[in-house]
């Protein structure tokens, strides 16, 4: 049976509404900074008319230019749009009028501006509907057919509710609890040098933590993970690189401070083994997930929100982004990378959880004289260079110098804080022990570590 309604575009816009904001607008330009942020596009108007009218408005507000039915006609005659309003300029100006009339005063602007808002999110969601109906109905697997859904209700634009602005002497009150609070509003990394550069990670950021192959980003995640989990949060850990054995593999060894090789090889003695035993009976008790799937923004998105309801998680690790896609066909891979980054970027805001990104950087760091990383670095976008709230490039300088014929390793690493959208940049010092592939702290006495 279809129980599917015809669809009403009647109640899907409201004409008195879309009349009464420009109409208040014309008769009073100073209430446009209230209704600019509310409607960020002209094609939240459904009428065609109206959106013509509102893009030459705004476009006579941003100049600072007078604005009234004058200056609005010539402006739609430079444009050479006057003739989209009903034909001719005479009905022009008589369509003008009619909605300085429709409104007596701008003091609803707000109020109107908030119902042509609300149709229009309506109108989306329709719209959606209507596509998901048809990815229902194709022949395709399952699983493709739930990632495009998930593709459409991540396209979704929220619609901000609650007042549309906020005096800031009523939120400094809050403000002030949440910094005396900090500890609550942020996830430690677990280092001290590093958290004493960024305070941690922050609710809803989205993180870029990235270097060149072998520079040990994997490790630095894992360390940070279980810090994590200790403090007693959740986290979850998509891994494209490595099988959901090996990061235990590697999380167990991490925990107990044994050489995974010499595990693998059958070469670790009985305390070796006593340490494993531990190390794992540790892990049990961690809330650690490691998510099967995530190579598609929308996967990730649809297990972050079901395990945020169900297991709390506090933080979302994914290592890394080159090895992510949108799960179709895309014009080149930096707009396909540009894309993922962007919802990424929206997951961590919609969740208000960190959401740390591992990412690659390009050779050209490794044709430097210093080696050292830059923001600049970063592979195949500078969108990810644009979204992320903090960005943190890793560099060990023994990589570079360990076929030098009298190389001793130092075991000392760096995390550059090349971006902080909330403090400053610098870098933090850290120990690399490589037979663990584990980062600590730089102990005061340091001499250095293999």
């Amino acid at each position: 049976m279809n129980n599917h309604k015809p669809l009403d575009i009647d109640k899907l816009y409201s004409l008195e509404a879309e009349a009464a904001v420009l109409g208040s607008m014309i008769i009073d330009p100073d209430c446009i900074s209230k209704v600019l942020p509310m409607l960020p596009r002209s094609d939240v108007f459904y009428i065609p008319e109206h959106q013509t009218i509102y893009e030459a408005l705004v476009k006579l507000y941003i100049k600072g230019k007078p604005i009234d039915a004058i200056s609005l006609r010539d402006q739609l005659k430079t444009q050479g749009q006057l003739a989209k309003l009903k034909g001719d300029e005479t009905l022009s100006v008589e369509y003008i009028g009619k909605l300085i009339e429709s409104v007596p005063s701008s003091a609803n602007a707000v109020y109107y501006a908030r119902i042509v808002r609300e149709k229009e999110t309506e109108r989306q969601l329709w719209s959606a509907a209507e596509q998901i109906k048809n990815v229902v109905e194709e022949a395709r697997p399952v699983d493709e057919k739930i990632e495009s859904v998930q593709d459409i209700a991540l396209g979704l634009e929220l619609m901000k509710t609650g007042p549309d602005y906020i005096e800031i002497g009523r939120l400094a009150a809050d403000v002030v609890a949440a910094m005396r609070d900090g500890p609550g509003q942020v996830v430690s990394t677990g280092f001290k040098e590093l958290d004493g550069l960024i305070q941690g990670f922050y609710l809803g950021e989205f993180v870029l933590m990235a270097g060149r192959p072998s520079m040990g980003k994997s490790g630095l995640m894992l360390d940070i993970a279980l810090h994590v989990t200790k403090a007693g949060m959740a986290v979850l850990i998509f891994s494209l690189e490595m099988t959901e054995w090996g990061l235990t593999e590697r999380a167990i060894c991490n925990l107990a401070a044994v050489d995974v090789t010499r595990i693998r090889t059958g070469e670790a003695d009985e305390f070796d083994w006593v340490e494993v035993r531990n190390a794992a009976s540790e892990l049990q008790k961690r809330n650690l997930i490691l998510g099967s799937i995530g190579s598609t923004p929308e996967q990730v998105a649809g297990l972050v929100h079901r395990l945020k309801q169900t297991h709390n998680i506090g933080i979302v690790f994914i290592d890394y982004i080159q090895l992510m896609s949108l799960g179709k066909k895309a014009e080149n891979r930096q707009q396909e990378i540009t894309e993922i980054s962007r919802k990424l970027k929206g997951i961590a805001l919609r969740e208000n959880i960190p959401l740390v990104v591992l990412s690659q950087l390009n050779r050209q760091v490794d044709a430097r004289d210093d080696h050292r990383p830059r923001m600049s670095d970063l592979r195949e976008s500078g969108s990810l260079e644009q979204d992320a709230d903090l960005v943190l490039l890793l560099y060990r300088g023994d990589y570079y110098r360990k076929d030098e014929p009298d190389f001793k390793p130092t075991g000392l690493a760096e995390v550059i804080v090349a971006k902080n959208r909330r403090g400053p940049v610098g870098k933090a010092r850290l120990v690399f022990v490589h037979d663990y592939v584990k980062f600590s702290d730089l102990p005061e006495n340091y001499v250095g570590a293999r």
